[in-house]
């Protein structure tokens, strides 16, 4: 693979703060090679890379994950009228948006304040989809029919979105790495997209992320993402079952960015990587050492497992670990889908004693019993 992937992994870096692994690889495969035969092939178009600026930010787009649906982790989403009650006029950017899909969700999330949403990604492909607003159902699965029909019209086999939501919302091609795009926001978004960073790179997003925010704004993160460094004083807050991270109300804007990874090398840090509150913030829980990142499950373990299984996708372990740690979570389907997906990387390992213990783990799960 290192033949292959030759400067990738720092290019990726470079350009965009992308942490390179071999799935991600996979995933960008075919854009990759559509634009390595518009130049000639791989090597010419990484050398055109190289002192193209244009060409490096299209080869970084081929990397960038497009998964993604307007119902993703919703109870953030419901959260967000109550917890921005005070506000007349919202301000929010969904920060990685793809497609679209959670820009529009954003901005109908609010219907007794008005609204504008900012929607930024590095794929430009993505952007102009985003702006055309059209979908189809796999987008809306998870969302209720009368949702659907207030915000959208059905044009055949899609849905597109109505004049009053999409005026609302604009889109715009953005590198998370760079400063962002706005200030004083009320909420950002940006769930699902630093697990695809480098650590450093993570940590500038997260800088970045939190110098947009308003006073008692809110952040929007994922259970798999790292957590933010703790120097920049966001707190966790609980709400309709679910978490955000809130910049205090009456907080200084954070500092610069700090190198290294999220949360490491921080005074004061605990091992959430997430500031500790002091008491006088109304509403806000103290984070605990330990704290969960917004809509983390029950089990503590799933992120950490969900993040080893993606930095090593071919290890029959670290899938069948994210299997058992779904069950945990109560995600019977989900642990299911991977304990199968799992049994299928056993070939490679023949018969040996670890393809015989990672086949009777999965098999213990199909089978609805304990992990033994």
């Amino acid at each position: 693979m290192a033949s292959v992937t030759g400067p990738l992994p720092q290019l990726l870096a470079d350009t965009a703060g992308l942490r390179w692994t071999e799935q991600l690889h996979g995933l960008a495969r075919t854009r990759l090679d559509e634009l390595a035969r518009a130049h000639g092939g791989l090597d010419d178009l990484l050398r055109a890379a190289t002192v193209r600026p244009d060409v490096a930010s299209q080869v970084a787009a081929a990397f960038t994950v497009g998964e993604t649906w307007f119902q993703r982790i919703g109870a953030q989403l419901e959260a967000l009228p109550e917890l921005l009650a005070g506000r007349r006029h919202v301000r929010a950017w969904s920060a990685g948006c793809s497609t679209g899909e959670e820009a529009y969700a954003l901005a109908a999330a609010f219907t007794r304040q008005t609204v504008e949403v900012l929607g930024t990604d590095l794929n430009s492909e993505s952007v102009r989809r985003a702006r055309e607003g059209r979908y189809g159902a796999w987008s809306f699965r998870g969302v209720p029919p009368e949702q659907v029909r207030r915000s959208f019209e059905r044009r055949g086999d899609l849905f597109e979105v109505r004049a009053d939501l999409r005026r609302r919302v604009r889109f715009a091609v953005h590198n998370l790495t760079t400063p962002a795009p706005l200030r004083d926001l009320d909420v950002i978004a940006c769930r699902n997209v630093t697990i695809y960073f480098t650590p450093a790179a993570a940590g500038q997003v997260y800088t970045h992320l939190a110098r947009a925010l308003a006073p008692g704004g809110v952040l929007l993160l994922a259970p798999s993402d790292p957590r933010p460094p703790a120097h920049l004083g966001l707190v966790v807050e609980r709400s309709g079952g679910t978490q955000v991270l809130r910049r205090p109300a009456f907080a200084a804007a954070p500092g610069p960015a700090v190198s290294g990874a999220p949360g490491a090398g921080m005074k004061g840090a605990g091992p959430s990587g997430v500031g500790v509150s002091g008491a006088g913030v109304s509403g806000v829980a103290p984070v605990t050492p330990g704290a969960a990142v917004p809509d983390a499950p029950r089990d503590p373990e799933l992120p950490e497992a969900r993040r080893a299984a993606y930095e090593a996708p071919h290890d029959p372990q670290a899938q069948l670990a994210l299997a058992w740690a779904l069950r945990r979570a109560g995600q019977d389907g989900r642990a299911e889908r991977q304990a199968r997906h799992t049994l299928t990387l056993l070939d490679a390992h023949g018969d040996s004693w670890l393809a015989a213990r990672v086949r009777a783990g999965c098999l213990r799960l199909l089978d609805g019993a304990g992990e033994g």
